[in-house]
């Protein structure tokens, strides 16, 4: 099991087919999902991660060539209240055949490295939310490691879960 920086030629069709497949019913109703949209936008994100790490993070998780999951962070985020950046967790996903111990694992490890890469780029609040119905889970997670939550929102000052790292 390794993680590893997305790679545009290597891991873009992957992440999309998870993303739709696993989770792409959460939107249906709301949005019309189209996965060449999709496929478009993996794509360019990864290619400028190759050149600029400090724009977005997308990491993939693999054991041998299968994918056990995903996370994609952004930067840039204000609130309209404060003039401090906040880095946004885009997706934080994971092969739902997996064990609950071994997404359990995945997730901290996501979270880990969302907290890593904000401060690493001097991002002073790092943030995740979720749509999913059922994001309970997803959230005390968050919690128990530091995070404030309110409702599907969970954040955190950087130097705050620099503190809480689980390695």
């Amino acid at each position: 099991m390794e993680w590893t920086l997305a790679h545009p030629l290597h891991d873009v069709d992957d992440i999309v087919e998870m993303a739709d497949s696993v989770f792409g019913h959460e939107a249906d109703g709301i949005l019309t999902r189209d996965r060449n949209v999709f496929r478009k936008n993996v794509t360019i994100a990864t290619t400028v991660q190759l050149f600029d790490k400090g724009k977005e993070f997308i990491a993939v998780c693999r054991d041998d060539d299968k994918l056990l999951g995903y996370c994609w962070f952004d930067r840039g985020g204000y609130t309209t209240y404060a003039n401090e950046e906040i880095s946004n967790a885009k997706f934080h996903h994971v092969d739902l055949s997996l064990s609950p111990r071994l997404r359990l694992k995945l997730i901290n490890e996501m979270i880990d490295q969302h907290i890593l890469w904000a401060n690493s780029w001097g991002i002073p609040v790092v943030c995740s939310t979720s749509i999913r119905a059922e994001h309970d889970g997803f959230m005390r997670i968050h919690q128990k490691r530091g995070f404030t939550v309110n409702g599907s929102y969970a954040w955190i000052r950087t130097e705050k879960g620099m503190q809480c790292l689980t390695k």
